[in-house]
């Protein structure tokens, strides 16, 4: 099978997030199950352009990569050398697909399938939520009802990584089937034997010291100002513990060093930057409970890894993977709402035994559902589908169930 990816920006493009690793990772894990995987992708980074070889196939991992010249604005990933490979190209391969909504590349890639009739798939990766629309200006609204709407209306199906994340766009009430395929996360990269103690000691915190770490970009929708807030709650404040927040300033840092200075809770926030890959493991270990409160997650990257580490994770109800960690036991689910943060905070750390247990649960679950390997056959199994005109229940096909399927 011969596909066809298009991305506006794809590794090493790392500073822009989950969409950049959830589709690097996947091309990857499908050149491994046997797919002829090709990436047209830009040299853009949004903020600089990526030191990459132009016009020529590049092997990642057995995956085909060309980085096409962006012309213009790098922010709206516009190029006439990817046009132009498009029309090209795209008749060559048995199905395309897109990761690309709001920008430039998806437009030739889609007119060429449409053109020669080769099926397209498109992964939303969140873009759809209502919020979305929401909070862009009137272009960005015409701009889906007029191209991306007939984009996706004229798709071969919709590929969702959470029930959630479909469940929230169902509003949209596109005709157009969909599937369920998480993001996948090799289990092997979290499998190292980091001492716990040694970790710990690294990061100078004391023994007996309970650790909360958030691990992302610091931006307003991460919803970190409530995390803050609840760990300043009267039945937080007597806890010997210590919030480790890392990750880049997204926008938010400032404001959230003023919240905790205002607090006068310097002793339990600490911010520690953006950390590498090789630290992340580290930082896991040191670590008692993963917290994510997002106000808008459609998958909820850092706490899988977190779970694949072994670490119980707390959710609010807006991360798209907040049903699956219910299911399986890994940690609790909140509101957002600071009593609620604290309050699951407090029985979590109040009570050693179940937490481990939760640590252990999370650490079965993670591979099950999200190793590399077993994502990518089902994004192989999905493609069967589409080229097939077949359905498999695993995948959760749109029409198949009345309610969401955990498995």
């Amino acid at each position: 099978m011969k596909v066809l990816h298009i991305i506006p920006s794809y590794a090493p493009a790392w500073h822009l997030g989950g969409v950049v690793s959830a589709v690097t990772r996947l091309c990857s894990g499908l050149a491994q199950a046997g797919v002829e995987v090709t990436v047209f992708t830009t040299d853009s980074g949004q903020d600089r352009r990526m030191p990459v070889p132009l016009n020529q196939a590049i092997d990642l991992n057995g995956v085909q990569v060309y980085y096409f010249k962006t012309d213009l604005s790098l922010r709206y990933y516009y190029s006439w050398a990817l046009k132009t490979a498009c029309r090209q190209y795209v008749k060559d391969f048995d199905l395309v697909h897109i990761t690309s909504f709001w920008c430039y590349p998806a437009i030739p890639a889609i007119s060429t399938a449409r053109r020669h009739q080769i099926p397209y798939l498109i992964s939303v990766h969140g873009t759809l939520r209502n919020m979305a629309l929401k909070l862009h200006d009137l272009k960005r609204f015409l701009y889906f009802y007029t191209i991306e709407k007939r984009h996706i209306n004229c798709s071969a199906a919709l590929h969702y990584t959470t029930e959630m994340e479909r469940q929230l766009d169902a509003s949209y009430r596109f005709n157009v089937p969909s599937f369920i395929v998480p993001n996948g996360i090799g289990a092997q990269e979290f499998r190292g034997d980091i001492d716990a103690e040694r970790a710990r000691q690294s990061y100078g915190l004391a023994p007996g010291l309970q650790t909360i770490t958030f691990l992302g970009r610091l931006a307003p929708i991460k919803a970190l100002d409530l995390l803050i807030r609840a760990v300043a709650v009267p039945a937080l404040r007597n806890h010997h513990l210590q919030l480790l927040i890392a990750g880049p300033d997204g926008g938010a840092q400032s404001s959230l060093e003023h919240l905790v200075k205002e607090l006068r809770i310097e002793a339990k926030v600490r911010f520690l930057g953006a950390i590498d890959p090789q630290e992340r493991g580290r930082l896991f270990a040191a670590s008692n409970i993963l917290a994510l409160v997002s106000e808008n997650e459609n998958f909820g990257y850092t706490a899988v890894e977190a779970m694949l580490a072994g670490i119980p994770v707390l959710l609010s109800e807006h991360v798209g993977i907040c049903q699956e960690v219910l299911a399986d036991g890994a940690g609790m689910v909140v509101p957002l709402q600071v009593e609620a943060i604290a309050g699951a905070l407090s029985e979590m750390l109040g009570d050693p035994a179940r937490l481990k247990v939760m640590g252990q649960a999370a650490a079965q679950a993670a591979p099950r559902r999200y190793d590399l390997p077993i994502v990518a056959n089902k994004m192989l199994q999905a493609y069967q589908d589409i080229l097939a005109g077949t359905r498999s229940p695993e995948l959760a096909w749109s029409g198949l169930h009345q309610a969401p399927v955990l498995r």
